[in-house]
Formats: structure tokens, C-alpha cells, sequence
């Protein structure tokens, strides 16, 4: 089958309007566009897990391994559940979770500023990271949630930049295909 490349710039506009809109929503509505996307990842792993375990009985019925797989499937199923059905709590407890590794990061990073020997350069880039990684760990473990929806919205900006100029992409695309075929 001969895909047309020249046909591909309505794939590229609409991926681009997508992302303004995920944009807008995440600027003007960010709790419930942050909840929502939760429970939208919540529920594509609930219906991972369903699959291992359906994988998981398939092998048990064919008499071939399926330990690890079953582990995993209950694993799924259970966050899953978890982000589907206890959103809030669990977005905290990512997010806690998140800052926690951000803190031990740049605790990781300032000990290694210190150990590194004067004449080797990258002292103050470790001095650097160490301490954003400890702010933004630090602002994440004491406020997740609004730290989460902060986060949510700077992606909604980028998500607007991004849509615009993919829109814009699409647009010089089609022009630029609709001249070389009237040319040819």
C-alpha cells in the first residue's frame, strides 16, 4: 500500500488542534483536566491488567509459565483500581513519591558536588541541580496536589506553543504540496 505524504497534513493540523485544546483545558480547568487524565490512565491500566490476566489464564490453561505474569497482572489491576477509583489520593501519593526521589537526587548530587576534585569541571552544574532538584522535591512533598496542577498548566502552555506550530507545520504543508502538484 502507497502512502501519499502530501495527504499527511491533516493528521499533522489535527494532532495540532488536540494539543491547543488539551492547552486550554489545562490552563482554564486544571483540576478537573488533572483528574481526568488520571482516571483516563487509570483505566488503560485496569484494562492492561484484565489482558495479562486473561495472557496469565491462557498460559495456565496451556501448562506454560505464567508466575512473573500473574504478579504482574495483579500488580496492574491493583493501581489501576487505585488511580480509576481513589484519584486524588493516589495523584498525592505519586506525586510524594516524585518529590521524595527529587530530594534524594539532589542530596545525591551535593554530595557529589563536594566529592568532586578541584581541577574536574562540573562543581557548579552539580551545585546547580542538586539544589533544583531539592526545591522542586521539597514543593512537591509538602503540596502535591497543587504542585500537580501547577505542572499541568505550564504543560498546557507548552501544549498551546506546540499545537500552534504544528497547526502552522500543517499548513505550509499543504501549501507547499498543493503548489508542487499544480507545477507537476
Amino acid at each position: 500500500m502507497k502512502t501519499d505524504i502530501s495527504q499527511k497534513w491533516a493528521m499533522l493540523a489535527a494532532n495540532g488542534i488536540i494539543a491547543v485544546i488539551f492547552g486550554v483545558l489545562a490552563i482554564f480547568v486544571p483540576k478537573p483536566t488533572l483528574i481526568t487524565i488520571v482516571i483516563y490512565f487509570g483505566v488503560i491500566i485496569l484494562l492492561l491488567g484484565i489482558a495479562m490476566l486473561v495472557g496469565v489464564i491462557s498460559n495456565y490453561r496451556n501448562g506454560m509459565h505464567y508466575g512473573t505474569d500473574l504478579a504482574e497482572a495483579i500488580l496492574l489491576l491493583i493501581v489501576g483500581l487505585l488511580l480509576t477509583f481513589y484519584t486524588r489520593q493516589s495523584l498525592k501519593v505519586f506525586v510524594i513519591i516524585i518529590g521524595s526521589w527529587a530530594v534524594l537526587i539532589g542530596i545525591v548530587q551535593f554530595y557529589f558536588a563536594f566529592k568532586v576534585k578541584p581541577e574536574l569541571k562540573g562543581k557548579n552544574t552539580l551545585l546547580i541541580n542538586g539544589g533544583l532538584s531539592l526545591i522542586f522535591g521539597i514543593v512537591l512533598f509538602f503540596n502535591p496536589f497543587k504542585a500537580a496542577v501547577f505542572f499541568l498548566v505550564l504543560t498546557g502552555i507548552l501544549a498551546i506553543v506546540v499545537g500552534i506550530i504544528l497547526i502552522i507545520l500543517a499548513m505550509k504543508m499543504k501549501t507547499f504540496f498543493r503548489q508542487l502538484a499544480d507545477e507537476g
